[in-house]
């Protein structure tokens, strides 16, 4: 056999052997995109965590990296009150895809519910920085989120350009909806935040008096 004859015959193996690996590569993923597509319906209409979980596993067999069966299984175990371990999946996820908003937000979820909140609030504010078009269903919870966290931090002045900001960017029932939450609740804190300073000013002039 001619030296050109050999390599024409080993390009055609290498070649082979590429379009073997992209072709399963592809099956391998619509195997997993079908089955995160059955866990998520398990998990959310039919409340069926335990099969939920198993086909999740399954997916990350097949595809370690997987975000969707990663966020899966933090939800998963966030409904069955196992946080810790949720929290370890959503880390996961963002090992994955440090760009992931929705990712970042279940975490700061999590932050939050631990006592993390200035942690908690970094999060929520990566889960903004990295909101791409095809999260905008996340906008809303979002903003939900980080107003809930300004309060809690009692950064009044924050959470109320936070709002103002949402009536911005927000559909005008969402808009009226995180309205209905918050607006009364950031003015009377703010209100009861100033009276305490005042008092606080006055008893200080008191004791300094000569």
């Amino acid at each position: 056999m001619e030296l050109g004859e050999i390599r024409h015959m080993t390009n055609l193996l290498i070649n082979g052997n590429d379009a073997n690996q992209i072709s399963n590569k592809k099956i391998y993923n619509l195997k997993a995109e079908r089955l995160v597509r059955e866990a998520n319906d398990n998990f959310i209409f039919y409340k069926d965590y335990e099969m939920a979980m198993q086909q999740a596993e399954e997916v990350l067999k097949i595809d370690p990296a997987n975000i969707k069966a990663l966020i899966l299984k933090g939800n998963i175990f966030f409904c069955l009150d196992e946080i810790n371990y949720a929290l370890e999946c959503y880390e996961k996820a963002l090992q994955a895809d440090l760009f992931s908003a929705e990712a970042h937000s279940l975490k700061a979820n999590i932050l939050d519910i631990n006592g993390n909140t200035e942690e908690a609030l970094d999060s929520c504010e990566k889960a903004f920085t990295n909101l791409r078009k095809r999260d905008g269903e996340l906008l809303t919870a979002l903003y939900d989120q980080k107003i809930s966290i300004l309060i809690k931090l009692k950064k009044y002045n924050e959470a109320n350009e936070t709002l103002k900001e949402s009536f911005k960017i927000l559909g005008k029932e969402d808009s009226a909806y995180i309205a209905s939450c918050y607006r009364n609740v950031i003015q009377n804190l703010h209100k009861e935040q100033k009276r305490k300073k005042t008092i606080a000013i006055k008893r200080l002039k008191i004791v300094h008096c000569p």
